[in-house]
């Protein structure tokens, strides 16, 4: 190495090489640097389009919720952000496509029912180098590009475990939680919620809810204390939004099937069998009404020769049956413009609504579920039940096929036998100010007095004797120990029943109005002081067994009501065996009432997945 140095030739040569190994290094150098700013901008870029990205998903989900379902695809407003720093200029743009959701293969947990209420943003976001002029002009798009796809699910009524727009009673007094009151889930009132000590119950006389509980006012206690923590454990807030309660059933007027007439008629009748996926069906049109008579006889039946009193002058219909053929109801709703009796087991998703009451005339059963199971396994059926104004749970009715007298609903309370509901329920109507016009989850039939039966007398028999003793329409007020004529749906019937059992509901109750599911046997806080008026609630005088009973004068007979066999209580209706659906909070039944809050539909996300980018929405 010396003899180079020491050698003018050899100086050149070091200094060359040394050159070379300085060019060589700036060149790495340069190259590191270069690559470190690529990876800068690539990564800066990168995580900047997933934050956009995630911010237009949630703007599109702002918009749905104004919007509502989306029936065609909606575009948004493209979106331009710039970016300015000192390694670069960017403009990025971003837009979103929202449309009806597709099915979910992604999550084992969605299912069939939500795919009418789902609503998918598709997201895509691109960038271009420069901003401004320079970006408008340039046409080439970075290769750095976002595309990801939020799938919503609406919020429905199912949601609620048990719903109140209005927490009084159709007579605008006061209802209470009270000690036999157990609620799971979720709970809203957009009223106040009263809560009672008394009665009973696993908590010291106070209800307990298990779910979460909101409401539009406060909770009013009586007494004024009470546990916040061992009476709502699941969670309350007060001065809650309010939640709008909607008096149509839209969505299943839109896109169910019409099982019967189109056009409504509220006196029509609807009697609905389901079997599985499957229904029969049978339509019930009111005659004209008919001017009729009975002859009053003091007494009646008449001894011979007949002291004739006066004669009875009224109205009167009977209703005509047939066969309205059958169909397919799985996963589809459907609506009934008129009376629906509904009852059956179900199978698939299924959605019943109707313009008018819906009577329950039988259990509401799964296909998939034994009766007096939990339904939180069953991934293939589920039930909404929606009607316009109420749903009663019907006292009896007459065979459309025999004219036979069906009690049906009643049991023991042993096994909880009564009626069992496995469904989402939502009682719609809007009586505008007329409280008993709302619409209530009730049951038929809640003043239950005797009434003397048709007799026979060697050849001849005597029917509608009550018609034959007094005066109908009534001058002056009806006997209070017999039943005002056709208040009873099987009307005469000589021991009508009282306690009919339980009411066992798996799923939800939503209402305008809190309807009654027990009845003393004379309302204190609505008296009807002895006068007959059913529209307003006035059903004569007590229904107290020891009061009612007497027998026959003329016919010998004993008269008296009773609880069903097996059934025990003081006053009329139904225990309460209230579970929710688990299987609600992540499927909803098909085309059930949308929630919405100041004119929004709340949704919830059910998915976001980011997939590869196509050029263009």
């Amino acid at each position: 190495m010396l003899q180079y140095i020491r050698k003018p030739s050899g100086n050149i040569t070091v200094a060359m090489l040394l050159m070379v190994i300085a060019m060589m290094s700036g060149f790495t150098l340069s190259s590191l640097a270069m690559r470190d700013v690529m990876a800068f901008q690539y990564d800066f870029e990168n995580l900047q389009t997933m934050l956009f990205l995630r911010s237009e998903a949630y703007r599109g989900q702002k918009i749905a919720q104004k919007m509502g379902s989306v029936i065609i695809p909606v575009r948004t407003t493209e979106r331009a952000v710039e970016i300015v720093n000192s390694a670069m200029k960017k403009t990025f743009k971003m837009q979103s496509v929202l449309q009806k959701g597709t099915t979910l293969d992604t999550l084992e947990d969605i299912v069939v029912g939500d795919q009418k209420q789902m609503t998918e943003v598709r997201s895509l976001v691109r960038s271009k180098t420069g901003i401004g002029q320079v970006a408008f002009a340039n046409p080439k798009h970075s290769i750095i590009r976002k595309y990801g796809v939020l799938t919503l699910e609406s919020e429905t009524f199912a949601k609620f475990m048990y719903f109140s727009d209005t927490d009084a009673s159709m007579h605008g007094n006061p209802v209470y939680f009270w000690g036999p009151d157990m609620l799971y889930g979720r709970v809203h009132s957009n009223t106040d919620i009263r809560i009672k000590q008394g009665g009973g119950g696993d908590n010291n006389g106070w209800p307990i809810f298990h779910g979460w509980v909101t409401t539009n006012g406060v909770v009013l206690s009586t007494p004024a204390g009470y546990n916040v923590n061992e009476v709502f454990p699941g969670g309350l807030t007060e001065n809650y939004g309010h939640v709008v309660f909607p008096d149509q059933a839209n969505r299943i007027r839109n896109t169910g099937n019409y099982v019967g007439p189109s056009d409504l008629d509220r006196e029509r009748i609807m009697l609905v069998e389901v079997n599985g996926s499957s229904y029969t069906a049978q339509m019930g049109d009111p005659t004209d009404w008919v001017r009729s008579f009975s002859d009053v006889y003091i007494p009646y039946p008449p001894p011979n020769p007949a002291n004739l009193q006066y004669r009875n002058i009224y109205m009167i219909r009977d209703t005509v049956w047939t066969m309205a053929g059958n169909g397919n109801s799985g996963n589809r709703s459907q609506f009934v413009n008129s009376k629906l009796w509904l009852k059956g087991t179900f199978g698939s998703y299924q959605t019943w609504g109707c313009a008018d009451t819906l009577f329950l005339i039988g259990d509401i059963l799964l296909s998939g579920t034994s009766r007096g199971t939990n339904p939180a396994g069953n991934s293939s059926d589920v039930v909404g039940l929606v009607s316009e104004k109420s749903i009663v749970v019907k006292y009896a009715y007459r065979s459309p096929v025999d004219s036979l007298r069906i009690h049906t609903n009643m049991g023991p309370d042993t096994g909880f036998g009564g009626i069992w509901i496995y469904a989402a329920m939502a009682a719609l109507g809007d009586g505008r100010g007329v409280n008993w016009k709302d619409g209530v989850f009730t049951f038929e039939y809640q003043h239950p007095h005797p009434s003397v039966p048709n007799f026979r007398i060697g050849n001849t028999v005597y029917k509608w004797i009550d018609l034959h003793r007094r005066r109908f329409p009534q001058s002056v007020p009806w006997p209070p120990l017999i039943d005002f004529p056709w208040y009873n749906p099987i009307w005469p019937e000589r021991v009508p029943y009282l306690e009919r059992g339980y009411i066992s509901i798996y799923g939800s109750v939503s209402q305008r109005r809190r309807g009654f599911v027990h009845r003393s046997y004379l309302d204190a806080e609505w008296p009807s002081g002895g006068l007959w008026n059913q529209p307003n609630d006035f059903c004569g005088g007590s229904s107290a067994p020891g009061l009612v009973a007497h027998t026959d004068p003329v016919l010998g007979i004993p008269l008296t009501n009773v609880n069903y066999p097996g059934a025990s209580g003081i006053g009329t209706g139904y225990k309460k065996n209230y579970f929710y659906d688990s299987r609600f909070y992540k499927t909803s039944p098909i085309d059930f009432p949308e929630v919405t809050r100041k004119d929004e539909t709340p949704f919830a996300a059910l998915n976001w997945v980011i997939k590869r980018p196509p050029e263009s929405l």
